[in-house]
């Protein structure tokens, strides 16, 4: 899974576009996929990060209480990796705000496509309108995310 990731944190996030083009033609469907691709390695990294980060004390002890697996996993493993899973969540949502623009190319609506048809014919204006409203929306998830993290901080002691 680690090659895989690597690969697709590498490429541009518009190469993603030319197969989805091929198998789906130009529509939201097409934007979609690729902004799934481009936006999912940062929560799968930080995820697995955070499961494995859970310390080696805490695996003991929940062995030694006799814990299933499953439990191993639910009370030990995964409070101990919340935090990195909210950091991959707010990098997944940048990465995924990164491709609204690229995204518009094929037709998906919204901000991006009004950007990319505004700099087809020169509106400037809009165009920068419409990315100032991308910006601010980013600013405001990117806000709420590390705030939802701070919380579950709190709330996991």
């Amino acid at each position: 899974l680690e090659p895989v990731l690597d690969l697709i944190q590498t490429l541009p996030p518009y190469i993603y576009l030319l197969p989805a083009i091929a198998l789906l033609g130009y529509g939201p469907a097409t934007a979609l996929i690729a902004t799934f691709i481009v936006a999912m390695p940062p929560a799968i990294r930080l995820t697995s990060l955070g499961i494995r980060m859970t310390p080696r004390e805490f695996i003991e002890l929940g062995q030694a209480s006799g814990l299933t697996p499953r439990q191993m996993f639910t009370k030990i493993r995964l409070p101990f990796a919340i935090p990195s899973v909210m950091a991959g969540i707010n990098q997944s949502l940048m990465m995924a705000f990164g491709m609204v623009v690229i995204a518009g190319i094929v037709g998906s609506g919204g901000l991006g496509e009004t950007i990319y048809s505004a700099v087809r014919t020169l509106d400037i204006a809009t165009s920068i309108n419409a990315a100032i409203a991308i910006v601010i929306l980013t600013m405001v998830l990117d806000r709420f995310t590390q705030s939802a993290a701070r919380r579950v901080k709190v709330g996991a002691r």
